[in-house]
């Protein structure tokens, strides 16, 4: 005899093909008349009262859609699918703290990966009048989604999620434009505005408003490139009158220089700085590096771990001209290559900086190799290149190559152009700072 138990689920399993029968076929009154009946001969049944919470959701009744979904939430906490359903019910009832507290919990539980929750978290931030964290989770949705090739077109993105894509992006354009052009306007006082055409030009490139080439297609500056500066691969060196001096004076410290690069206190490398010259190819753990960098100046910090090794080297620096925004620049780096060593090409950060490589009295011979173009360095010497074309070094001599390498301003850029572009820099780094930092 089959008891009521076994009848109640053998019906039950019964209702639920049905239902999903009349899904699959668009029959959605039906689907929900017979998940309806299911769910009020078991209560608990989760694929039912998610159907009925969906249907509610459809009706514009998110109070029963929140009521429902919490129930089915309670019972599979791992279901990151229920959570946005339940986080999209919560905004769609005005009850915006909960929602907030449920996407957070879909990126807790997803390690920050759900581009869906952050998505809509991101929605749950504008709709409750939080704008500036509401562009970060906006921003940071996209280029995750993007990362994963999601996104990037109709075909690539959801139907369900589109409108909502569209929509973040739009944003994500309209608000880092505001953010960086109003960064810009304690600048364009009086005739100063006409004077920043240029800056304009660049952030307008870097934001995507405009699609201007460089002026030679070798320079691929990373981060902002300026029109009309020129395309000299190597700078006039007496267009840097303190250079002279300066290169001589801090040159014949190569016993400073060694001290810092024996030391094992190098930071660790970081965006936007030329800590990017730090790589090494050794061919194993305990082999001695190829190539070997250490930063004097990282992101504007020094490596005061290593100042103590290096005082007259580290006061010579600080007379140079260095390219000073906080948490950006300047950047220096000690620079050592064993004989026979050709380092990766690089490209700098943009074509308002240039690079100076002073290579110290005891190095080998160097060659500086910039958008093709090859020039010695002689011990004792000094080259300036603008970093914006790619560059690499190399030597072939018996011993190794030492040298310092940092970034200067390119004298064609004025000075109301470096605060502009130093503000700028300094509102990008911030904005980049909190963009990584979202969990």
């Amino acid at each position: 005899m089959t008891t009521d138990a076994s009848f109640t689920f053998e019906s039950t399993n019964g209702d639920l093909e049905t239902a999903r029968k009349h899904v699959r076929q668009g029959n959605l009154a039906e689907a929900e008349r017979v998940y309806r009946q299911i769910a009020s001969a078991q209560p608990d049944q989760l694929e039912a009262l998610r159907f009925l919470a969906n249907a509610a959701l459809s009706r514009g009744d998110p109070g029963t859609a929140v009521g429902l979904l919490s129930r089915v939430a309670q019972a599979d906490r791992g279901d990151i699918g229920v959570l946005l359903e339940l986080g999209v019910a919560y905004r769609n009832a005005d009850r915006m703290d909960e929602a907030r507290s449920v996407f957070e919990r879909a990126l807790e539980q997803t390690q920050g990966r759900d581009t869906t929750a952050r998505l809509l978290m991101a929605n749950v931030l504008e709709l409750d009048k939080r704008p500036d964290t509401a562009l970060l989770h906006y921003f940071r949705a996209i280029l995750d989604a993007q990362a994963k090739r999601q996104w990037r077109d109709e075909s690539s993105t959801e139907p369900g999620l589109r409108p909502l894509v569209l929509h973040a992006m739009q944003y994500v354009d309209a608000g880092r434009r505001e953010l960086f052009q109003g960064v810009l306007e304690p600048f364009r006082g009086g005739i100063n505005a006409a004077r920043l055409g240029r800056v304009d030009t660049a952030l307008a490139n870097y934001l995507h408003d405009r699609h201007d080439a460089p002026a030679d297609p070798r320079q691929r500056p990373t981060f902002l490139y300026l029109p009309d500066v020129g395309a000299k691969r190597f700078m006039d060196t007496t267009s840097f009158g303190w250079l002279g001096d300066w290169s001589s004076r801090a040159t014949c410290l190569d016993d400073e220089a060694l001290a810092c690069l024996g030391t094992t206190q190098a930071p660790a490398p970081a965006v936007f700085s030329l800590g990017a010259l730090a790589a090494t190819t050794s061919a194993a753990a305990d082999a001695t590096p190829r190539e070997l960098a250490m930063p004097l100046y990282q992101r504007g910090a020094s490596n005061d771990a290593i100042r103590d090794q290096a005082p007259r080297l580290f006061g010579i620096i600080d007379q140079a001209p260095l390219v000073r925004i906080p948490r950006y620049g300047p950047d220096v780096s000690i620079l050592a290559l064993q004989p026979g060593t050709h380092a990766a090409v690089r490209y700098g950060r943009s074509n308002a900086f240039c690079t100076v490589v002073a290579a110290f009295s005891g190095s080998a011979p160097m060659q500086v190799t910039v958008g093709g173009e090859t020039r010695p360095v002689a011990a004792g010497q000094a080259v300036v290149f603008d970093s914006s074309f790619d560059f690499e070094f190399a030597t072939h001599g018996d011993v190794q190559a030492l040298a310092l390498v940092l970034d200067v301003w390119n004298p064609e850029i004025s000075q109301l152009e470096q605060q502009a572009l130093g503000a700028l820099a300094t509102a990008a780094v911030n904005f980049d700072e909190r963009l990584q930092g979202l969990a």
